[in-house]
């Protein structure tokens, strides 16, 4: 079987239950078209989203948007200045009229709070090298000019930002920056190695492999990457759709 054949079998997989429709997959393919940051205030804001992405925590910090005065609108360069540290700003958050749900225990290193202060400054100070989308962009392009290099930038991202390891940097890319990357996670892992695209257990390799592969039958890492994903789920949650897929049951009718 040709490798094409994975995904055009994944696809046709995830066709053949009755809720779901070609328009709801493409909308899911084509996601990060619209989630693309227009403005430099949105890349830092998706960055503040994706920085909470772990258990329990959006449970503890709430809605970000009620620390838009406190990060002055979402001015990183401004966060950056206004605050020296994580503790400057958590103290500025604890004393302010922002009651968030989850407590802020400032002694505890593994404090939601903690967390996301450290996160936030982290984020703020990497972005404030660059003052609009613009300049980021060519940032990033500088990445995507072979496999090796486009590894580099999840990398640094996972050393750059408090909080963010591979994995996650590979997400908050692929969503939010580029369609030319994959999340190695539990979904995307379990089918990669089943279908042979990789023997690896180790994000780095399958990271590696599942791009390559990607490029071998001219798709796009995110295509692959959500198809492959949503065979895993069955979530379809642009469209408020579950369901019961498998991706043992896919594999298998794939192997078989």
């Amino acid at each position: 079987m040709r490798e094409i054949e994975y995904y055009n079998k994944a696809k046709s997989y995830l066709l053949s239950f009755d809720q779901v429709t070609a328009e709801m997959l493409e909308d899911h393919i084509n996601e990060w078209q619209i989630r693309k940051p227009e403005t430099i205030k949105d890349l830092f804001t998706a960055f503040l989203v994706h920085a909470q992405n772990r258990q329990g925590m959006p449970n503890s910090i709430g809605n970000i948007q009620n620390l838009s005065k406190l990060l002055f609108g979402f001015d990183h360069i401004k966060v950056a200045k206004a605050y020296g540290d994580w503790a400057v700003l958590f103290d500025a958050i604890k004393s302010s009229s922002y009651q968030p749900p989850g407590r802020m225990v400032k002694n505890n290193n593994k404090s939601h709070w903690v967390i996301y202060c450290k996160a936030i400054i982290s984020i703020a100070q990497f972005l404030s090298a660059y003052k609009n989308m613009g300049e980021f962009r060519q940032f990033v392009d500088g990445f995507l000019t072979n496999e090796q290099s486009k590894l580099a930038l999840p990398l640094l991202l996972s050393e750059e930002i408090f909080g963010f390891g591979f994995a996650l940097a590979c997400d908050f890319l692929k969503e939010n920056v580029s369609p030319e990357f994959i999340k190695p996670d539990t979904h995307i892992n379990d089918i990669a190695q089943g279908l042979g695209v990789t023997t690896s257990s180790r994000n780095y390799q399958i990271f590696k492999d599942v791009e390559a592969y990607c490029a071998r039958i001219n798709v796009t890492p995110y295509a692959v990457d959500k198809v492959f994903w949503l065979v895993g789920s069955g979530n379809f949650y642009l469209s408020g759709v579950k369901v019961n897929s498998s991706k043992h049951e896919f594999i298998s009718s794939i192997k078989g």
